[in-house]
């Protein structure tokens, strides 16, 4: 065996002979010796030699083998030499060999020995320091590498743990502390699941369960404090192995109490947010950029008929046409850079039409990027009828005046020329054939004086004597006079009463009037024919409002142009060729004066259908 390498070592040995010995077979530029007679000046000049082995005469000078050894382990200042093989060479002091073996000397030689044996032992005592000092090298790197991971784990900012294969807390990182309060001394060798929070506790069983049959789990638990609060944490367990088999798992655990508190106060916004959108009366419309709705309200729903879930995902245009849609996705007006206010009319899927008033924002992220459109809109069909309503009485009340001003001024003239045309017809023989003259004017008269009394009919009309009458008798005095002309035209009525009607709060007289006007008016838009339905019932526009009788009047007629249906309850509109156009009118201030409301659906070519509603008279 050979050792390679630029060697040292400290011979104490107050005999020449030995070192001139060990010179003789050891090359010196491999192994160099330094002889010392003294112990003590030996160990004073070791750290400048900072030797390989240390081989001492059990006597020296001045201290023997045993205390030169002591001395170095004892002695801090030698503390980096302990690890030095300390070699014994001695002819003597057997008795002391048994207690230097005890206390770590590396060999124990008798003098005299062979070179041969004495070369071995010195190569193999050199080997064996090299081995010690690598030796030791890897223990400070594995103790330094210890103390780094340890630090690393006591300082981490979450919760590491081990437990064994009982789940039994085997290790508890600093972390512990300041998220639970505990001392983790106190949760050493205790079972996992008793930290668990006890709603929580079934859950994180059936997790730990998992974990023992090899599957690294991942879930959320509240612990048990030494506080008031609650902390949550997000847990990732795996289990540890030896030879196949669960030795126990390695945990690591994250506080997210103040996420999860987050999370609940969105979720709880959201929800927040979304129940005062759904409970919103108006509609809410969303869309993208390339205007396919992403959201609409159950307020929208219910305005356009439309299920949020069906029209998701589809495009605006699609649905009510590129022209309407475009509306939608015009982008707001300058002077109003946040939205632009708008009206449209369409018809939804039940072919009702609808006026929507409705609202255009832009809908930004936080950089101020549109990402698409919201839409605020509500149903304006009411308002817009209420709107032609105010018009119309508006419109009726100035003809009203402007009838009964000219009414007045025609009515004293027309008795002036009818008693002039009476005074000659009694002058003038019934042969004289002028008198065909006077009879036609006293008839023309006659015929304007009729016209006029319905312009005070509808100018001033008479104040409604308003009592509990049974609707069906007031239709039944009106069918019994028109029943003739319906059966010549090959009409037939149908009446469908809702049972224990309630009366209806009306004069009589004047209801009469309206019915005679309505159903005459049928009788004219079926010249080949058809069926008038007459029906009524009782409802309630409230809960513990008043009641209300709703009559319907339904022809299945010629009909009414859509574009004339807004029209034709004003005065002089008519499409009869000898219609006065007042009919309508008067029946439309009769409804009014009886606080009642008349409204008119029709579809041309299939036919048309009135609405009263006038207060009962319970």
């Amino acid at each position: 065996m050979s050792v390679k390498g630029k060697h040292k070592i400290i011979l104490i040995d107050p005999d020449p002979d030995t070192f001139e010995r060990m010179q003789s077979f050891f090359d010196r530029d491999i192994i160099r010796i330094i002889n010392f007679s003294s112990a003590l000046i030996a160990l004073d000049n070791i750290k400048d030699i900072n030797p390989d082995i240390i081989i001492s005469e059990f006597y020296t000078d001045d201290l023997t083998a045993a205390e030169a050894f002591n001395l170095i382990k004892s002695d801090i200042k030698y503390r980096t030499f302990r690890i030095i093989p300390f070699v014994v060479f001695t002819k003597s002091a057997a008795n002391e060999k048994e207690d230097l073996i005890n206390q770590g000397i590396s060999g124990w030689f008798t003098k005299p020995f062979g070179s041969k044996e004495l070369k071995e032992v010195i190569e193999n005592l050199l080997l064996s320091s090299k081995y010690l000092e690598k030796t030791e090298v890897l223990e400070q790197q594995v103790k330094r590498s210890e103390y780094q991971y340890r630090d690393l784990l006591e300082n981490a900012n979450d919760f590491i743990f081990i437990l064994d294969e009982k789940g039994i807390f085997k290790y508890l990182n600093n972390r512990f502390n300041s998220l639970t309060g505990w001392q983790k001394e106190q949760w050493l060798y205790k079972p996992f699941l008793s930290c668990i929070h006890p709603d929580d506790r079934e859950k994180a069983e059936t997790h730990y369960n998992m974990i023992h049959q090899g599957k690294a789990r991942i879930f959320e638990a509240r612990v048990l404090g030494n506080r008031d609060d609650i902390v949550v944490l997000s847990f990732n367990i795996t289990p540890l192995f030896e030879k196949g088999s669960i030795i126990g798992s390695l945990g690591i655990a994250r506080d997210v109490t103040e996420q999860k508190s987050m999370e609940r106060e969105i979720l709880e916004l959201k929800n927040f947010n979304e129940s005062i959108i759904q409970s919103m009366e108006s509609g809410l419309l969303t869309l993208d950029l390339e205007g396919r709705i992403t959201f609409l309200n159950r307020g929208g729903e219910k305005i356009l008929l439309w299920h949020s879930r069906e029209v998701t995902g589809r495009y605006l245009a699609d649905l009510i046409g590129a022209e309407k849609a475009e509306k939608f996705l015009l982008p707001p007006s300058k002077s109003d850079p946040l939205s632009s206010r708008n009206e449209i009319e369409f018809e939804i899927e039940s072919g009702k039409t609808v006026f929507i008033g409705f609202t255009i924002t832009n809908r930004v992220d936080n950089n101020g990027k549109k990402l698409g459109t919201i839409v605020f809109f509500k149903d304006i069909s009411l308002l817009k009828q209420m709107q032609s309503e105010v018009i119309r009485m508006d419109r009726l009340a100035s003809l009203g005046v402007l009838a009964s001003g000219i009414a007045h001024e025609i009515k004293n003239p027309l008795a002036g020329i009818k008693t002039m045309a009476q005074a000659c017809q009694e002058e003038f023989d019934e042969e004289d054939s002028r008198m065909e003259y006077l009879t036609r004017i006293v008839r023309q008269v006659n015929r304007l004086d009729d016209l006029l009394k319905t312009f005070f009919a509808y100018a001033r009309p008479k104040k409604p004597d308003r009592k509990p009458h049974d609707l069906k008798n007031i239709v039944l005095e009106v069918t019994r006079l028109l029943s003739k002309k319906m059966s010549t035209s090959g009409i037939e009525c149908q009446e469908n009463y809702q049972e224990n009607l309630s009366p209806v709060l009306v004069d009589s007289q004047q209801m009469q009037q309206v019915l005679l006007n309505l159903i005459l008016n049928s009788i004219d838009a079926m010249p080949q024919g058809g069926t008038i339905k007459i029906s009524a019932r009782t409802y309630r526009k409230q809960e513990k409002g008043n009641s209300y009788v709703l009559i319907s009047i339904e022809d299945t007629g010629t009909g009414i142009p859509k574009e004339k249906i807004e029209t034709i309850f004003d005065p002089f509109y008519t499409t009869k060729p000898a219609g006065l156009g007042l009919g309508l009118s008067i029946v439309y201030r009769i409804i009014n004066e009886h606080n009642g409301e008349i409204v008119v659906e029709s579809v041309e070519g299939k036919g048309t259908t009135f609405r009263i509603t006038l207060p009962a008279g319970d």
